[in-house]
C-alpha cells in the first residue's frame, strides 16, 4: 500500500468523525527488505539479509547478531513480539521482563550494543511507569504509523488481566512511562478465571480498525478473531457494545493453539494454528465485517509436522513463517499457480534452515521486516514547477537519490538489491540527504522554466542507508508536463 507522509497520515486520522474515528496501520510495508527474528532461547535478536540475492538468507555473513543480551546492557527473558516503527525503530516484547524495548542502530555498525541503542519504551512495573499501568506477560506487538504501540497482554499464567494495551509517547521523550501514555484499550469480559483469554497477537488492519487473536482456554472467550471499534470516539473499547467476532476458524481434529495475527497488502488475513499444523486465510469480501467460513476464508496451507510461531506478509505477495522444531526454519509461503492454495511441496522455500546456515537460530519466535527504503514522488510536475519526493527510511539514514533519462531491466547489484535506472549518459546524482526523526527525508526541487523540458519523464531511485548496510530503494517516474 502507498505510505503518505507522517504529517499528511496524522491530517487523514484527524480528518475522520469522532464516531468512526479509527487508527492508520504501518504495515505491510509496500516495499520489505530485510528479516529480523527474535531467538527466545538465546535471548537475542538476529537479522537476515540476502547478501547474494538468491532468494535465502542460508549464505555466509547472511545472518548477524543485532542484539544480544551478553553484549548489550538488558537482559531478555522471553523476548517474542517484533514490529517496526516509521522511524526505523524496532520495538521488541519481553513476557519475563514485562518491558517493551525500543532499538535503533544510531551508529550505522549493524548492531545495538552501543550506549543509547536500547531503551526501555515501557516498564510494566506500575510502580515505575506514572501511569500505574501493570503490564504482565506483554505477548505479540504492533506500531501504527503515528508510533503508538499496541500490546497484547497475555496475563494467561498469573490470574491478571488480559487486555489490549495501547502505549502513546505524547510527549515525544522516547518512551511511554509518563502519565496518560498508558492505557488498557480493551479488556475482554471474564469469569475472572486464570485463562478465561488470552490476547496473543493485535494488528492495525487495512480499514483502520484493530483486530486480536484470542487464545482463550477455558471457552468463556471463545479462540476466534476479534474485532475492535471505537464507535464513540472515547478513546477505549466498550466490551458489549465495540467488540465484534469477525472470524471463528471452523472445528478441526486437534486442539487449536493461535499465536500470531498478520495481513498482507492484498487485505487478506493469516493465522496459523499451531495445533492442527495449518495456515487460516480469510477476507471479507461482502464488507460485513465479519468471515463466513465457507466462502470467505480457506485452509491456505498445512503441513504433517509444523510449530509456528510467527508469520508476516511480504511485499513479494509471499507470506513467511518462522517455524520453531528440528530443523528451526523460516518458511516462505507462495501461491505461484493462484490456485488459493499453497502446495506443500513446490510452493513452500525454506529461506532459512537452521541445517544449511552458519548461524543458529534456536528458537525463531518471532519476525518483522525492515521497510526497504521507500521513495515517493510527484507523479507530474509543470515546466517552472517544483519536484517533491519523500524517502521513507530509518532515522539517520543518508539518503542518495539518482536521476536517468531512462530504465532498464531490473540488475541485480548484490549486496544492495536491483538497479533499474539505465546508467551512462543522461544520468546522475540528484539531491543527497539525512532522513530525520520522523524517518523521513522530504525534498522540493524547482524544474526549470525551460519549454524543451515539456513531456520528459525523470526516473529516480534511492541509494539509502548507514554504513553496515545500503539498500537500493524503489523506481519512481515523474513526468514534466
Amino acid at each position: 500500500m502507498k505510505h503518505l507522509t507522517p504529517t499528511l497520515l496524522a491530517s487523514a486520522t484527524l480528518a475522520l468523525p469522532a464516531a468512526t474515528q479509527g487508527h492508520v496501520p504501518l504495515v505491510p510495508f509496500e516495499h520489505t527488505g530485510d528479516l529480523f527474528v527474535s531467538d527466545s532461547s538465546n535471548d537475542n535478536v538476529v537479522r537476515l539479509v540476502d547478501l547474494d540475492l538468491n532468494g535465502d538468507f542460508n549464505g555466509p555473513g547472511e545472518i548477524t547478531v543485532f542484539y544480544d543480551e551478553d553484549l548489550g546492557p538488558q537482559t531478555l527473558g522471553n523476548n517474542n513480539g517484533l514490529a517496526f516503527a516509521l522511524d526505523g525503530a524496532l520495538y521488541v516484547s519481553d513476557t519475563s521482563e514485562d518491558q517493551i524495548f525500543r532499538l535503533l542502530d544510531a551508529n550505522g555498525d549493524g548492531d545495538c550494543h552501543d550506549a543509547g541503542e536500547l531503551t526501555s519504551f515501557f516498564d510494566g512495573d506500575p510502580l515505575v511507569n506514572l501511569s500505574g499501568l501493570e503490564l504482565v506477560s506483554p505477548s505479540r506487538i504492533t506500531v501504527d504509523v503515528l508510533g503508538r504501540v499496541w500490546v497484547a497482554e497475555a496475563n494467561n499464567g498469573g490470574g491478571g488481566i488480559d487486555s489490549i494495551v495501547l502505549l502513546t509517547d505524547t510527549n515525544f521523550d522516547g518512551d511511554a512511562n509518563d502519565l496518560g501514555e498508558a492505557i488498557r484499550y480493551y479488556e475482554p469480559i471474564t469469569s475472572g478465571s486464570t485463562g478465561d483469554s488470552i490476547p496473543n497477537d493485535v494488528i492495525v488492519g487495512a480499514d483502520q480498525r484493530i483486530y486480536y487473536i484470542e487464545g482463550g482456554a477455558t471457552g468463556v472467550v471463545p479462540k476466534d478473531v476479534y474485532r475492535l471499534e471505537d464507535l464513540d470516539g472515547d478513546g477505549v473499547i466498550d466490551p458489549l457494545t465495540e467488540v465484534t467476532t469477525f472470524f471463528s476458524p471452523p472445528a478441526q481434529p486437534k486442539t487449536p493453539f493461535f499465536w500470531s495475527l498478520t495481513q498482507d497488502g492484498a487485505g487478506y488475513f493469516y493465522t496459523a494454528d499451531s495445533g492442527n499444523e495449518l495456515v487460516w486465510r480469510f477476507r471479507d469480501e461482502n464488507g460485513d465485517n465479519v468471515i463466513d467460513p465457507v466462502t470467505e476464508a480457506v485452509i491456505w496451507w498445512q503441513e504433517a509436522s509444523s510449530l509456528i510461531w510467527d508469520l508476516e506478509g511480504g511485499s513479494d505477495g509471499a507470506l513467511y513463517v518462522c517455524e520453531s522444531q528440528s530443523p528451526d526454519r523460516v518458511l516462505r509461503l507462495f501461491d505461484a499457480d493462484g490456485n488459493g492454495t499453497v502446495d506443500p511441496l513446490t510452493e513452500v522455500t525454506a529461506v532459512y534452515d537452521e541445517g544449511l546456515a552458519v548461524h543458529d537460530i534456536a528458537n525463531p519466535r518471532a519476525m518483522a521486516f525492515e521497510r526497504r527504503p521507500t521513495l515517493i514522488a510527484s507523479p507530474t510536475t509543470t515546466v517552472g514547477g517544483t519536484y517533491a519526493a519523500t524517502t521513507l527510511a530509518t532515522v539517520g539514514d543518508i539518503v542518495l537519490t539518482w536521476w536517468s533519462g531512462a530504465t532498464s531491466a531490473p540488475l541485480p547489484l548484490a549486496p544492495f538489491g536491483e538497479l533499474e535506472l539505465l546508467p551512462g549518459a543522461g544520468s546522475g546524482l540528484l539531491y543527497t540527504g539525512v532522513v530525520a526523526a520522523s524517518g523521513t527525508h522530504d525534498v522540493l526541487l524547482p524544474v526549470p522554466n525551460d519549454a524543451s523540458l515539456s513531456g520528459l519523464t525523470l526516473f529516480t531511485q534511492g541509494f539509502v542507508g548507514k554504513p553496515d548496510r545500503f539498500q537500493l530503494g524503489n523506481l519512481q517516474a515523474t513526468t514534466i508536463l
